[in-house]
């Protein structure tokens, strides 16, 4: 038997006496387990011992709920593209499409239930374009995931915000600087996005749901002091990150790329703030970013970025590896991927 395929697993079970399944010392049982890389199959399990911790070749176990071990435990579905803002930075600029399969949709989200994922953060472009968007969340939450949607806010009204906190978890609004005439540069808007970020935050509060809010870092925003606004705001969390570079996507904004001395200025100024809960703010380096989220494209496949590059392969070879395959647990866990969302 080939060794190869090492993983370690947890959940409702976990095995041990894997080392003689080539025909001796064999349990009767009706486990079978599924080598999916190499298509074995094998019914018996080693007499040796049940329950307990081990390894074993990279399998699915029939009628048992078996979870690689992995720190990872959030995804992000960007289930459309379009979008009614143009942010120079945007590493999404030139993607297209919108996800339609919605009987895919509850695979997709079933799959990423088995394999440990609790949190699904869905996105854009602007999700709140996405006329299936109210579909997706509702099926998200009855599966128990924490639901998170990020938006530009450009959208949000006490209306569909009050809909939103029926699904949703966590509400992501982008909001890079005070200063509505950097915003209206950077493409966000036409001169009034941060007045209306500070009225839909509050609503955000009002109908209970969690706020975070993601700042991007670039040539135009890296000395200045966010915190007075940031802590007017009350968010559960502060994202602040890098501006990135992806080939073929933001090529006309390298002008706004910053140093990584530039943004540790930017975390000088503003790294030490409270929030409204006691935690500090989230710092994501370019370098961070590369390889440590777990995407779904508009498209339904997985979204790869190597080489600050975008590429893809197909959701179904999600079932033939590991989360570690697709995402760097290190940087995942550096970037603060895993947080108290409950």
């Amino acid at each position: 038997m080939k060794r190869e395929n090492i993983v370690h697993f947890s959940g409702e079970a976990e095995l041990i006496g894997f080392n003689d399944i080539d025909g001796t010392k064999q349990a009767n049982t009706d486990l079978c387990i599924q080598d999916c890389r190499n298509n074995l199959d094998i019914v018996h399990l080693n007499d040796y011992g049940i329950i307990r911790h081990s390894s074993i070749p990279y399998a699915t176990i029939k009628g048992k709920n078996l979870t690689p071990v992995t720190n990872i435990r959030s995804a992000n579905w960007h289930v459309t593209m379009n979008c009614n803002y143009n942010c120079r930075f945007c590493f999404y600029k030139n993607m297209t499409g919108e996800f339609k399969d919605i009987e895919k949709a509850r695979h997709i989200l079933e799959t990423l239930k088995e394999r440990g994922i609790e949190k699904v953060n869905f996105a854009g472009g602007e999700p709140l374009l996405y006329k299936n968007l109210g579909h997706l969340l509702q099926m998200a939450k009855d599966m128990e995931f924490t639901v998170s949607v990020v938006t530009n806010a450009s959208l949000l009204n006490e209306n569909n915000i009050r809909e939103l906190s029926c699904y949703v978890d966590w509400i992501g609004i982008s909001v890079d600087s005070t200063d509505e005439n950097i915003e209206k540069e950077l493409g966000r808007g036409n001169g009034c996005h941060v007045e209306h970020v500070q009225r839909v935050c509050e609503l955000v509060r009002k109908h209970g749901m969690k706020l975070k809010i993601n700042t991007t870092v670039t040539k135009l925003n890296y000395l200045e002091d966010m915190k007075t606004f940031i802590s007017s705001l009350r968010p559960d969390r502060w994202k602040v990150f890098q501006v990135l570079y992806m080939k073929g996507q933001n090529d006309d904004a390298l002008d706004l790329i910053i140093t990584t001395e530039e943004f540790e200025a930017f975390r000088s100024i503003n790294g030490k703030l409270l929030l409204n809960n006691g935690a500090i703010p989230t710092f994501e380096s370019a370098d961070d970013m590369l390889n440590s989220y777990l995407i779904i494209g508009s498209d339904g496949n997985i979204l790869l970025s190597n080489d600050n590059q975008r590429s893809s392969i197909a959701f179904e070879e999600l079932k033939c590896m590991e989360l570690t395959d697709l995402v760097d647990e290190g940087s995942y866990l550096e970037r603060g991927g895993n947080y108290d969302w409950n």
